[in-house]
C-alpha cells in the first residue's frame, strides 16, 4: 500500500532516510519540470544544477512542512521549489550587474573589498549608467504593470508583497511574471 506525502515525511523526520528517497522519487518529475522553465536563463547552469537545486529545495520542504496550515505538500514543495529558482535566477542577474573589473578579490587584497576609496568616480558613473540602461530596456519592453512587477520581483519581493505593494491579485502577478519571461526571453 502507498503511503501519503504526511505518512513519509513523518518518517523521513523520525530519521528514516529511505522515506526522503521515496519522496525524492515522487517529485523528481515536477522538479525536473519546474527546472525547464528557467532553461536558458543563466548559461552557466546545465539542468543538472537546477534538479540538484530543486532536490535541496525539496529537503528544505520537507523539514519545514506543516500540513495543519491547510496546504497540500505537493503545492508547497512546488513553492519552495519555484522560490528557490527564483531566487537563484536574482542572485545571477546580480552578479552580472556588477562589471568584472570592479570586483576585488578578496584573496589578493582583503582590505581593498572595505576601502570606499578603491572604487573610482568613473567606475561608480558606469555602473550607474549600466543600471539605467538595463531600467530603459525593461521600460521599453514591458507595459507599466510588468515593469513595476519586474522591478520588485528583481528587489526580491515575493508574489504576495508585490500582489499588496500593487494592490492586485496574485494571479495577475502570476500572469505580468510570465509575460515578461516571454518578452525578455524574445
Amino acid at each position: 500500500m502507498r503511503q501519503t506525502d504526511e505518512e513519509l515525511l513523518r518518517d523521513f523526520l523520525s530519521g528514516n532516510d529511505d522515506a526522503f528517497d521515496l519522496i525524492a522519487s515522487r517529485y523528481l518529475g515536477l522538479i525536473s519540470t519546474a527546472a525547464k522553465k528557467y532553461r536558458g536563463m543563466a548559461a552557466d547552469l546545465d539542468d543538472s544544477d537546477m534538479i540538484q537545486e530543486g532536490m535541496v529545495a525539496l529537503l528544505s520542504a520537507c523539514r519545514t512542512y506543516d500540513g495543519d496550515k491547510g496546504m497540500s505538500f505537493k503545492n508547497y514543495l512546488m513553492t519552495c521549489v519555484e522560490n528557490r529558482y527564483r531566487s537563484m535566477m536574482r542572485s545571477i542577474l546580480r552578479q552580472r550587474a556588477v562589471p568584472s573589473r570592479n570586483m576585488i578579490s578578496l584573496e589578493d587584497d582583503p582590505q581593498a573589498a572595505f576601502d570606499p576609496t578603491e572604487t573610482s568616480l568613473s567606475e561608480l558613473v558606469e555602473t550607474k549608467e549600466y543600471i539605467n540602461s538595463l531600467h530603459r530596456i525593461l521600460k521599453n519592453s514591458l507595459s507599466n504593470l510588468e515593469y513595476k512587477v519586474a522591478i520588485l520581483h528583481l528587489s526580491g519581493y515575493t508574489y504576495k508583497e508585490i500582489a499588496q505593494r500593487l494592490n492586485i491579485t496574485l494571479k495577475s502577478v502570476d500572469n505580468a511574471q510570465t509575460r515578461i519571461r516571454q518578452k525578455l526571453s524574445r
